[in-house]
C-alpha cells in the first residue's frame, strides 16, 4: 500500500511538531553523546595516561609486598652480625670483647676506649618525598660505633691480637694500625682503631660466637708472628752460608760488611743445593714488584728475591696469595710461606 502524496503531505502538517521534535533531538542527542565522550579533548588521552600509572603502581606496591619477606630476611641477616641494637649495648659489647681478646692473648697492658657515633640516614630521601613518608625520609639507617685498642706486649702477642680483632665475627672495619718499637725492641706497642655499626632497633637472633676453625688459621702464620721487624740482626758469623746462585738478590736485613778474609768454603750437602735449609718467610708485592724472603735456617741469614733471581735451579717468577711462584727444570711450581724450597706444588699448563 503506498502513500499518495498529498496524504504525506497532510500527515506532515498534523504532525508537525512531532516531526520537528524528532529531526532535532536526533543530532541532538549524537552531539551530546559525542561531547560527552570527550573525544573531541585531550582529557580522555589524560585520563587513560593516569589510570595506567595508578595500575603500574598498585602492580608494583604488590610486587614489593609479596618481596618484603626477603628483603626482611637480608636486613635481619645483617643485624646477626651486629653487637645489639641500641648505642649503650653495642659500646659495652665492643669494650667486652677487645678486653676479652686481650686478657686470653696473656696481654696485660692495654686499654679499650669507644669515641664518638655517627648517625647515617638513608640514602634514598628524594624517594620520600610525600609529607605522609617523612618518617621514613629522615629515619635512621645504621649508626657507625668507633673504638680503639691500645695494648704493649711481646711482637708476637701483639700480631697474634691484630688477627684474634680482625677474625671476630661481628661486623667491623679496621680503619687503621700503627705499630711502634718499645724496650729492647722484644716489645711493641699497637694502636688500633676499629668501626662497628649497627641498626636502631634490631637485635641479633642468637649471640655471636667466635668461629674456632678461623682462629686455628693462625697456625698457619706462626712463623710471620715470631719474626720480629724491629729486632737488630747480630753480627753475621765468620762462616757464610753455602752458596746461593742468585745474581741481583740482596740480603733483606744485613749491612754491608767490610771485606774479611777468605774463610774455608762450607760443606756442600750431598745431592747438590740444599734446598731444605731455606725457608719461605714472606711474600709481598712491594713498589718495585713481587718480593720472596727467604731464611737460612741453619745460619740465619736472610735473601730477599726479586724476578728473575735464582736460588739453586729455583727462578723466581712472580707472587701468588701467600705463595711464591719458581720455574724449575721440571717446570713452574709454587711454594707455600712458611715452607721450605723443597716442599713444592706443581702447576697444571
Amino acid at each position: 500500500m503506498s502513500v499518495r502524496t498529498p496524504d504525506l503531505a497532510r500527515l506532515l502538517r498534523r504532525h508537525w511538531l512531532a516531526v520537528a521534535l524528532l529531526f532535532g533531538l536526533v543530532p541532538a542527542v549524537l552531539v551530546g553523546a559525542v561531547i560527552g565522550d570527550r573525544r573531541f579533548s585531550d582529557e580522555r588521552a589524560a585520563m587513560s595516561e593516569k589510570i595506567e600509572t595508578y595500575r603500574r603502581f598498585l602492580t608494583d606496591a604488590s610486587a614489593k609486598s609479596k618481596a618484603r619477606g626477603d628483603l626482611d630476611a637480608k636486613v635481619q641477616a645483617l643485624a646477626d652480625k651486629m653487637l645489639g641494637p641500641t648505642l649503650e649495648t653495642v659500646d659495652s659489647e665492643v669494650r667486652r670483647r677487645l678486653n676479652r681478646a686481650c686478657e686470653e692473648l696473656g696481654i696485660s697492658d692495654f686499654s679499650v676506649t669507644t669515641g664518638t657515633s655517627i648517625v647515617r640516614q638513608t640514602p634514598a630521601k628524594k624517594e620520600f618525598r610525600q609529607p605522609d613518608a617523612r618518617k621514613y625520609r629522615d629515619a635512621t639507617d645504621f649508626v657507625e660505633v668507633q673504638a680503639t685498642v691500645i695494648a704493649s706486649g711481646t711482637v708476637e702477642s701483639i700480631y697474634k691480637l691484630i688477627f684474634r680483632i680482625d677474625a671476630e665475627p661481628w661486623m667491623k672495619r679496621i680503619e687503621s694500625i700503627r705499630l711502634n718499637p718499645i724496650s729492647d725492641d722484644r716489645f711493641a706497642r699497637l694502636n688500633l682503631r676499629l668501626t662497628t655499626p649497627f641498626m636502631p632497633g634490631l637485635a641479633a637472633k642468637a649471640p655471636l660466637q667466635p668461629d674456632a676453625a678461623r682462629l686455628e688459621l693462625a697456625s698457619r702464620y706462626a712463623l710471620l708472628f715470631e719474626s720480629n721487624p724491629f729486632r737488630i740482626p747480630p753480627p753475621p758469623s765468620l762462616a757464610p752460608p753455602p752458596a746461593v746462585v742468585a745474581q741481583g738478590a740482596s740480603p733483606q736485613s744485613q749491612p754491608p760488611q767490610p771485606p774479611a778474609a777468605t774463610p774455608a768454603p762450607p760443606p756442600t750437602t750431598p745431592g747438590g743445593f740444599p734446598y731444605g735449609e731455606w725457608q719461605i718467610t714472606g711474600v709481598i708485592e712491594g713498589p718495585s714488584g713481587p718480593e720472596a724472603w727467604l731464611r737460612h735456617l741453619p745460619s740465619g741469614a736472610t735473601l730477599a728475591l726479586q724476578p728473575g733471581v735464582a736460588v739453586g735451579e729455583l727462578v723466581f717468577r712472580r707472587v701468588e696469595y701467600d705463595f711464591a711462584v719458581f720455574d724449575s727444570p721440571s717446570g713452574a711450581c709454587r711454594i707455600q710461606v712458611g715452607t721450605n724450597l723443597t716442599q713444592r706444588g706443581a702447576i697444571a699448563g
